[in-house]
């Protein structure tokens, strides 16, 4: 009996194994942050919020990224999220304003750098204005994804001075006609109560509506809890989430003022790039 065929077979098995275990360690992260334009009514924080790690130095970029070493963006071809992103264009209540991914080898969460992104908005467009963001995935018992972006918009006045008119008995006019339905006025009610700030998808994802999107309600500063409605958005509010990410799911990380889309994909490393790591 020839047994050189079986000894080739089980050879050739544990050589592609070890290719897919390397692969496997591999991670394409891509993700579209957008603001939202349905949520003009708000005051966040006066003063600056701050990020959690205030000395990152690796950028998220198109055009001049600077990422750790095995890190990589991806090209527009390796990207998974171009429809979800064309279509959140097309929604009135939502305005993209980024879509990017990289290319990492996983990592402890202790060796895992984050990495910063900013962005500025025209300043005629609705919603807030500026971002800084940072982001990270990591491998602590299990896939791991952290976020926290923080977003601002300049007040006209400043928001002592508005505080005091929305408190003033005699600038309250009783019978003034709310800019919004009953339903929408028992949402922003409840809404404030909560000390998280978070809102429903129902309506916030219905261009994505067959995507299959986990949604995640993120923790966010406080608002600030007054009987009366700001005549406008203004101040600084934060979005921060961990979650446990699952291989090919859309997250959603839910905020008011803002949203991130989240899918984490295994790559795929041909032979020619295993080769080259061995």
């Amino acid at each position: 009996m020839n047994y050189k065929f079986p000894k080739y077979f089980i050879g050739l098995s544990l050589l592609l194994a070890s290719f897919n275990l390397t692969a496997q360690t591999i991670f394409d992260v891509e993700f579209v942050f957008f603001k939202r334009l349905d949520q003009l009514h708000m005051q966040g924080q006066p003063e600056p919020i701050p990020l959690e790690s205030d000395e990152v130095e690796f950028l998220l970029s198109e055009s001049n990224a600077l990422l750790p070493e095995g890190y990589r963006i991806l090209a527009r071809n390796e990207q998974q999220l171009e429809g979800v992103f064309n279509r959140l264009r097309s929604s009135p209540s939502m305005r993209p304003l980024l879509h990017l991914g990289w290319r990492q080898e996983l990592q402890d969460k202790a060796d895992t750098p984050w990495l910063s992104f900013n962005l500025n908005d025209a300043p005629d467009q609705e919603g807030l204005e500026g971002f800084n963001g940072i982001i990270r995935l990591s491998r602590n018992q299990g896939l791991v994804l952290e976020s926290q972006i923080v977003g601002y918009k300049e007040p006209t006045m400043p928001l002592t001075e508005d505080l005091s008119l929305n408190n003033d008995p005699e600038s309250q006019e009783p019978d003034l006609e709310l800019p919004f339905s009953n339903q929408d006025a028992h949402q922003n009610n409840n809404s404030e109560n909560n000390t998280t700030g978070n809102t429903s998808n129902e309506e916030n994802l219905e261009p994505l509506e067959n995507e299959g999107v986990t949604n995640v309600q993120s923790d966010s500063n406080d608002f600030e809890d007054d009987m009366q409605i700001p005549d406008e958005l203004s101040g600084f509010f934060e979005m921060s989430e961990t979650i446990k990410v699952k291989l090919g799911k859309l997250y959603y990380i839910d905020h008011p003022t803002m949203g991130l889309l989240i899918k984490v994909t295994p790559y795929q490393a041909s032979l020619e790039e295993q080769k080259a790591l061995n």
